[in-house]
């Protein structure tokens, strides 16, 4: 069952239509090969295989008790098979490899191959973990697996979620997000109650890959390293460059960008990173806990865990709307899947940039409204969980 194609003005998503052969990287830079055979997906990675081949019977996708008999939808069975053994970490690459194929599906019904040895097993890992539900539950036999579900990272093996260095790490707390425990921040702009925040992970480790089959390129985010001078030239000549200075107002020498790093490092509440193309840097950008933030004050109303983003493109030739688009879209991920709490991502870019117009378009946010801050008037966007989930271009 797909998303309506009715969507608020402004926001258009642009549509990917996979190759019949279709190659992507995973973030361990592992290769997964999908191919589609008259409808029958066939997909190997590593020394894996799994078929998904549509069944003649169907099952309703449309929600009972929401959706009238007269309306619902059905859809053909995928019957999941398998030469060769299915962990579930090869179920969930499997099931990657369908979600890029029915980008544009909110839910996929499929049933697993009895003739598997551990179709049982794979059956409960799919309904535990969210990735799929019962749509009848007199027959627990065939789920519809559940794309916003997927990109929420349910289900994802060690090593293979998008979100390179969750904290709390798995290996220190496999099961719970980091504690609430009240905190207080008093500052010039700022003077709040809020949770306690986790440690950033160290400068210079890779926080977040995904790659982007419209671009076949992989899009990473690592926590950037002042010391490192990889990370430190290039954000300095792009905080120095006439462009980048309109928006961001960081132009200065080398002790005053320090300063700035420096200052991002020890305050809790914010991480800047570097914004790279197949390991080459390409901008730099910002999370926040908006709650602390200085915006929090002047907007009022944010959640304890709701959250914000900064990002500059400094490289041209890494411009243009799918690039923009994917990074964006990316940096919101990246949000939503370090704290499952968030509700939404904020954005409060100034309100006399040329980029606002691109920014109601390439993303499904809201213009909320124009508000004034002490050092500029902006333009406030709010980006929920739900609807980010339903309808961003992950793809």
């Amino acid at each position: 069952m797909s998303s309506s194609a009715i969507t608020p003005a402004g926001y258009r998503a642009e549509t990917f239509v996979a190759p019949a052969e279709q190659t992507f990287k995973l973030p361990d830079s592992s290769s997964v090969t999908s191919v589609d055979a008259e409808s029958t997906i066939t997909i190997t990675w590593n020394e894996s295989k799994v078929v998904f081949t549509p069944q003649e019977r169907t099952v309703r996708v449309s929600p009972i008790g929401i959706v009238n008999d007269n309306r619902a939808v059905s859809e053909k069975i995928l019957l999941l098979s398998s030469p060769t053994p299915v962990t579930t970490t090869i179920l969930w690459v499997a099931i990657y490899a369908i979600w890029l194929r029915k980008n544009e599906d909110d839910v996929a019904p499929v049933t697993i191959d009895e003739q598997i040895s551990n179709a049982s097993e794979l059956n409960s890992y799919l309904l535990h973990t969210g990735l799929g539900f019962l749509p009848d539950r007199t027959d627990p036999k065939t789920l519809l697996l559940s794309r916003p579900a997927f990109w929420q990272a349910a289900g994802a093996p060690l090593g293979l979620s998008w979100l390179r260095d969750p904290i709390p790490s798995v290996a220190h707390s496999p099961h719970f997000p980091f504690p609430y425990v009240q905190s207080f921040t008093r500052g010039e702009h700022v003077l709040t109650t809020h949770p306690l925040r986790p440690p950033k992970p160290a400068p210079g480790t890779t926080i977040y890959a995904r790659y982007i089959n419209a671009l076949n390129q992989l899009l990473t985010f690592t926590h950037i390293d002042a010391s490192n001078p990889a990370h430190f030239d290039v954000y300095t000549r792009w905080q120095n460059s006439d462009r980048v200075n309109v928006g961001w107002r960081e132009r200065g020498d080398d002790e005053h960008h320090r300063a700035y790093l420096r200052d991002r490092l020890a305050d809790p509440h914010i991480m800047g990173f570097i914004v790279a193309w197949d390991g080459e840097p390409a901008g730099y950008g910002e999370m926040s806990w908006v709650k602390e933030d200085p915006m929090g004050t002047y907007v009022g109303g944010l959640g304890d865990y709701d959250q914000g983003t900064h990002l500059l493109i400094g490289e041209e030739k890494f411009r243009g709307r799918q690039r923009f688009t994917a990074i964006m879209t990316s940096m919101k991920h990246m949000c939503f899947l370090r704290e499952p709490r968030t509700d939404v991502v904020v954005g409060e870019p100034r309100a006399d940039l040329p980029i606002i117009p691109r920014l109601i378009s390439y993303l499904p946010q809201e213009f909320n409204r124009e508000f004034e801050l002490p050092h500029k008037r902006a333009v406030y966007f709010i980006l929920r969980r739900e609807r980010f989930f339903q309808a961003a271009m992950l793809y």
